[in-house]
């Protein structure tokens, strides 16, 4: 499948469908528990803004790795033993 630039996408369309719905089940159920909790309103407020965290911060975690993935594949082969030589 080609994406207009030359290069193969890495995904289906299915898949991309498969990803997103399970993560929007996953999330819907979370909060469904947190709200059906027996607690106090506070507690299930402590329990949603950390789910809320936890969810962005894995969002942003994976863009990190795979943007500094990408970056080490696009930086030159001389350069990287450069960097492991001045490492060492």
């Amino acid at each position: 499948m080609e994406d207009g630039y030359g290069s193969r996408k890495r995904n289906t369309a299915a898949f991309t469908f498969l990803a997103w719905s399970s993560f929007a089940l996953a999330l819907l159920g979370m909060f469904i528990g947190i709200i059906n909790l027996e607690q106090l309103l506070s507690v299930k407020g402590y329990y949603a803004v950390t789910a809320l965290f936890l969810t962005m911060s894995s969002f942003v975690l994976q863009k990190t790795v795979r943007d500094n993935n990408d970056d080490e594949l696009l930086q030159p082969v001389d350069t990287k033993l450069e960097n492991k030589f001045e490492e060492l």
